[in-house]
């Protein structure tokens, strides 16, 4: 009897223990697949707004913008807006990178317009500088309306 209950026992555990790991699987997964996702989605969203505006994403600036106003130095303004087009210019380069890979388009077409035009703009930020890079304010007003809007529903 002993040993019917301690096989009893172990299964009951066993089964425990399954029961714990299916229902980690089933709370991770979905939130694995929604990380990936808005990692993509975000891509794919800063490379259109940078085709749309032809500037560096609000988001990839926000530090480079804060010190810029904190400083009075023009030597070391110069010196942040050349870091942020540095910046801005390799996280360029790596959404190109990923678009090349990515098989998100709907014809190769598309995939080279797209590419085509985020190379343009990457030839404008290296050839123009800063002015080329920094954020166009009428954009940024428009976004932050629109976020603001989104939040009030």
């Amino acid at each position: 009897m002993d040993s019917n209950a301690s096989i009893m026992g172990t299964l009951l555990l066993m089964a425990a223990l399954m029961g714990f790991v299916l229902f980690l699987i089933k709370v991770t997964i979905p939130r694995i697949f929604r990380r990936v996702l808005d990692h993509y989605g975000s891509r794919l969203e800063i490379a259109e707004q940078i085709m749309n505006t032809r500037r560096a994403p609000v988001v990839w600036l926000r530090r480079p913008l804060a010190q810029m106003e904190r400083t009075t130095n023009a030597q070391k303004l110069q010196r942040i807006q050349a870091q942020a087009c540095r910046s801005s210019v390799k996280k360029l380069d790596a959404i190109i990178k990923f678009l090349k890979n990515a098989n998100t388009f709907d014809t190769p077409d598309t995939k080279h317009m797209v590419l085509t035009e985020l190379i343009k703009v990457r030839g404008e930020w290296l050839a123009n500088g800063w002015a080329s890079v920094e954020p166009d304010p009428d954009y940024v007003l428009l976004r932050e309306r629109e976020a603001s809007e989104n939040e009030g529903e």
